[in-house]
């Protein structure tokens, strides 16, 4: 019988939470969806706090940005996903993980214009991917 992975928690959920941020679940890394509290108003700006949320969980856990295969989106309003993308492909440089976009009614903040859930595993890097 294979042992089982390790499982370590990531990050301090905000009070009252009832959720991890991150779990690594052996070499796989499971992100919460990331709201960008206090980013401001701009989907470009939440964005940028998300992600920059998503590489310090990321970090925490041993990886980086392009430990990300998955990408899950939600946004309150399509009209953002110019800048949404723009702030993505600034990040990721052409090694994009694979990705949904998905407009939802609201958010669990009202504020937020953008959540991302993130999926990564800590063995990969999508800068350097193998040929098929």
């Amino acid at each position: 019988m294979a042992d089982a992975p390790t499982l370590r928690r990531v990050g301090v959920a905000a009070p009252g939470v009832p959720f991890a941020p991150c779990l690594v679940v052996g070499r796989e890394v499971a992100i919460s969806g990331v709201i960008a509290r206090g980013a401001g108003p701009s989907m470009t700006a939440q964005a940028e706090a998300g992600f920059a949320e998503i590489a310090r969980l990321l970090g925490a856990a041993g990886g980086g940005l392009h430990c990300i295969y998955k990408l899950v989106v939600y946004v309150t309003d399509m009209a953002g996903r110019a800048e949404f993308g723009a702030v993505r492909a600034a990040l990721f440089d052409g090694a994009y993980p694979c990705s949904t976009l998905v407009q939802v009614v609201a958010l669990a903040d009202p504020e937020a214009l953008i959540e991302i859930d993130a999926f990564a595993n800590l063995d990969i890097d999508l800068r350097n991917p193998v040929p098929a």
